[in-house]
């Protein structure tokens, strides 16, 4: 007959032994995932901190956003914190945007392309990428810089925004006297468009300007 008491005893020296070799990686264990979880809980609370506090200068940028008087200048410096504390959050490309279009108004042209290159360099979000990259665009074609507007306008991936860039393109070749590409490109973009656009007749008229221009 097999004594309990035995199979009990040596059961728990087992247990002791095994506790003895392997506590010091026990523990190590523990510490290590609680660190791991407050971690991850102290870099949440941190982000969300940091998007909120650049999501109050944002609203005091676009509040104080009003042309003409010193307002503006609480404007500027609200979004120049923005970027310069606050680069990581999605708040510093819009901002950067807002920055362009205060200093394009106020005739600073090297001030907005220095914004909208910020951007297009260091937001998050594809869609102030895009914007900002259509808009330095549109200066360096206004500013007589066609292959170099061109040239930004040459990327892989739209994101939704086809027609905007095909758009462009055609007012460039426009410009280069290149009827057939600018033709081209306003076909793309009145392909691009979503159904029912409203913008689409702006841009047959494009189209149909050129074949009249072609035909005289």
């Amino acid at each position: 007959m097999v004594d309990l008491n035995l199979v009990e005893d040596d059961e728990q020296e087992k247990a002791r032994k095994w506790w003895l070799e392997n506590r010091a990686a026990i523990i190590t264990g523990v510490v290590l995932g609680l660190s791991i979880i407050i971690g991850f809980n102290w870099w949440g609370g941190y982000k969300t901190g940091r998007a909120e506090a650049a999501s109050q200068l944002y609203y005091e940028m676009q509040k104080n956003d009003v042309e003409g008087n010193r307002i503006t200048a609480r404007a500027i410096n609200a979004g120049q914190q923005i970027i310069d504390d606050y680069a990581d959050t999605a708040y510093s490309g819009k901002a950067a945007l807002i920055l362009a279009r205060i200093a394009y108004d106020n005739k600073d042209i090297e001030g907005a392309k220095e914004k909208l290159n910020w951007a297009i360099d260091n937001s998050s979000q594809f869609e102030t990428v895009h914007t900002a990259r259509l808009r330095l665009a549109s200066i360096l074609m206004i500013d007589g810089k066609l292959d170099e507007s061109l040239a930004l306008l040459s990327v892989e991936h739209m994101d939704g925004f086809e027609s905007h860039y095909y758009e462009m393109r055609g007012d460039i070749y426009l410009r280069l006297k290149q009827a057939d590409k600018a033709r081209d490109a306003y076909r793309a973009a009145i392909d691009g468009l979503s159904a029912g656009s409203m913008y689409e007749p702006v841009l047959k008229m494009k189209l149909d300007a050129i074949a009249t221009d072609t035909s005289s």
